[in-house]
């Protein structure tokens, strides 16, 4: 899609073997994306595709001018790739359909540290306090942690969602930790960025 771009991208191989891509999508235009999908081919010297995987991005919308984290892996890419390929698809989103899953505009993230740690697997991690502000209940609550190199490239992502009983309560907030196992360098900075959907009866999924 013209609008959608792809950014800070890294690649790297590791120990055993697994390839991975960690990158932004930004969205350049005057409408919200909502899942994003990136899709990322392997191809052989003829472009022929050996390999191919999908998924969406981080966050459930990208908003005009805002950018939106993703993470693939390849765990048995094939010996022989030599060039790959990167699709974006989304689908615009209109923020004024009340029969549409809509953001929930009251969510935040604060008191948030980095910790490098370095035992076993685990790399580091990412703690802070969910908070709920608005005045709606918020399902679909997702915080996406993405880790920069000292160049701005991407070396390492997670967005899980966080809220165990499903629903964030106006005025409640929730500790939550984002550990990492794989990157893809060594980590300079870091962003946090969170969304959910407004409950209200009767929306679809």
């Amino acid at each position: 899609m013209a609008d959608l771009l792809v950014g800070g991208l890294t690649l790297s191989t590791d120990d055993r073997g697994r390839l991975h891509f960690w990158g932004e999508v930004f969205n350049l235009g005057s409408q919200t994306q909502r899942w994003v999908r990136v899709t990322i081919r392997l191809l052989n010297e003829g472009g022929a595709t050996l390999a191919e995987q999908s998924d969406i991005t981080g966050l459930e919308w990208t908003l005009p001018g805002a950018r939106n984290p993703f993470y693939l892996r390849f765990l048995t890419p094939p010996e022989h790739w030599n060039s790959f390929t990167i699709q974006l698809a989304g689908q615009a989103h209109d923020l004024n359909d009340l029969n549409l899953p809509q953001p929930h505009p009251g969510l935040v993230v604060d008191k948030d540290h980095f910790r490098e740690i370095d035992r076993a697997d685990l790399r580091c991690s990412i703690i802070g306090l969910l908070s709920n502000k608005g005045l709606a209940p918020a399902s679909h609550v997702k915080v996406a942690g993405t880790l920069y190199n000292a160049e701005a490239k991407v070396v390492g992502v997670l967005s899980p969602y966080l809220v165990p009983r499903g629903v964030l309560a106006p005025g409640d907030s929730f500790p939550f930790e984002l550990k990492y196992y794989a990157l893809g360098g060594i980590v300079a900075n870091y962003t946090l960025q969170v969304q959910g959907r407004i409950v209200t009866e009767g929306v679809a999924a």
